[in-house]
């Protein structure tokens, strides 16, 4: 439908919704796509939003909470009758059914469990934490014995009911359950009708581990191309699988919390969901709670760098034009430290960057931020020579540059690999520790050559 089209119909619901015309509603909002139906709720004051929900059907309530945040959702499902809930949940594909019961009064996850119809496809789903692979997965995926031939598959195929994310893989298991080999769907449509399960699969297999972090099961679907990745437990038996769609979700999730974190404005501990929603409409205090603690670490990096000037007072009054380039030098070591730390968790998160290989990485950037370095800094000294009509001065601040980027380089790797190894959220501490550390450094190594060549800018 092209989008005007959409735009129009999405402005009729939103109107008749306002007018009340309630079996109109109901006849125009299901023909909305789910993202639109979900637009059209989260526009409505909540009075509105209440009185939309008895008229929509299951399917569409399906929809808005599959669309909406989170947080949103379990306010949403807490709305509904327990019987409603049911029907709802019966609508949603097994993992999406699964998340929206972690997040709601455990009181009524076991009433609603209780007279649900796919309960059992779902409990398996609730016991492993969001953050993780388990958390992840679905419990919607083609698994067959890796004896049965294309003629029993493609039979059973056919006879089993549609669901809203097909798998586009057959994976094939030992007598134990344990994963074998998968093929696609393709492949199985050009098999000899009598050709069994386990010399049509390949036996070279991507998968996950049921525990681990669900950013790396996004990471492993992306470089591997694929639609979906089974997930499997200790001993190999497979126990759903990760849809690519879904792992991008998470990357999105990841992505925006590293803008957030890099900001200065999210805490690796912060867990409250959804965190940007929490910055935008949370408690004053709260927000406070998560932006002071890193604007705090710049305030103390910029008074270290104040004490730096202090004690180089004597070779700035001496010679005055010294100051006009402190801006350069710190903005200059700044820029290029978080440019190699945006390159190093970008590398880091897509599995570029082997961490056992490190020594390797960093040299490359060493070598990286003194190229630079020297370019900028010959540039930058021939104009502050011409600039100042002194010689020494270009001198000064073309090294000092130069040492300046590659140092900041140096520690734009350093600094979040380190705090990798501990276990702290690079993207959360990096960047305040490095505008400390850059400006100190820088300043040290300004006016530390400047007095070194200080007779030569008398």
């Amino acid at each position: 439908m092209p989008s005007g089209n959409r735009t129009k119909k999405i402005n009729q619901v939103t109107a008749l919704i306002k007018e009340r015309r309630w079996k109109e509603v109901a006849a125009l909002f299901s023909t909305l796509l789910p993202a639109d139906k979900s637009d059209v709720y989260e526009s409505l004051d909540p009075e509105q939003q209440q009185a939309l929900l008895p008229v929509a059907d299951a399917g569409d309530v399906a929809d808005i909470i599959e669309q909406i945040e989170d947080q949103d959702a379990a306010l949403l499902a807490e709305s509904l009758s327990p019987e409603v809930l049911v029907d709802v949940l019966s609508e949603m594909a097994p993992d999406e059914a699964a998340n929206l019961l972690g997040d709601i009064r455990p009181e009524l996850r076991r009433e609603v469990l209780t007279g649900l119809p796919e309960a059992e496809r779902i409990r398996p789903l609730l016991r492993y934490p969001d953050d993780t692979a388990g958390g992840l997965m679905t419990s919607d995926f083609y698994v067959f014995p890796e004896d049965s031939t294309a003629r029993e598959m493609l039979r059973s195929l056919k006879s089993q009911p549609t669901h809203d994310e097909e798998i586009p893989y057959i994976y094939a298991v030992d007598e134990h359950g344990r994963l074998t080999g998968v093929i696609r769907l393709a492949d199985l449509l050009r098999a000899h009708p009598q050709e069994p399960l386990r010399t049509i699969a390949k036996a070279q297999i991507v998968s996950i581990g049921v525990d681990q972090d669900q950013e790396l099961a996004a990471r492993l679907l992306n470089r591997y191309d694929l639609m979906a990745l089974p997930v499997v437990d200790e001993e190999g038996r497979i126990l759903g699988v990760i849809t690519a769609d879904d792992a991008m979700e998470v990357l999105e999730q990841e992505t925006t919390e590293d803008i957030y974190k890099r900001a200065g404005i999210l805490s690796g501990k912060v867990k409250q969901p959804p965190k940007s929603d929490l910055l935008i409409r949370g408690p004053i205090w709260m927000v406070w709670a998560v932006r002071l603690p890193f604007l705090l670490i710049t305030i103390v990096g910029g008074i270290m760098a104040g004490v730096v000037i202090e004690i180089f007072s004597d070779v700035i009054e001496t010679v005055v034009a010294l100051a006009l380039f402190i801006p350069v030098v710190m903005d200059m070591g700044g820029n290029a430290g978080l440019q190699s730390t945006s390159i190093f968790i970008r590398g880091y998160v897509l599995g570029h960057i082997d961490p056992n290989a490190f020594g390797k990485h960093i040299l490359r950037e060493i070598a990286i931020g003194l190229g630079m370095g020297a370019l900028l800094g010959v540039l930058v000294g021939v104009f502050a020579a011409l600039w100042q009509g002194m010689a020494a001065i270009g001198l000064v601040v073309g090294l000092s540059l130069t040492f300046t980027i590659a140092i900041a380089t140096f520690l734009g790797f350093l600094i979040p690999f380190s705090l990798t190894k501990l276990g702290i959220d690079p993207a959360a501490g990096s960047g305040p520790l490095i505008t400390t550390i850059k400006d100190i450094t820088g300043l040290f190594i300004y006016f530390g050559i400047a007095s070194l060549l200080l007779e030569r800018l008398m």
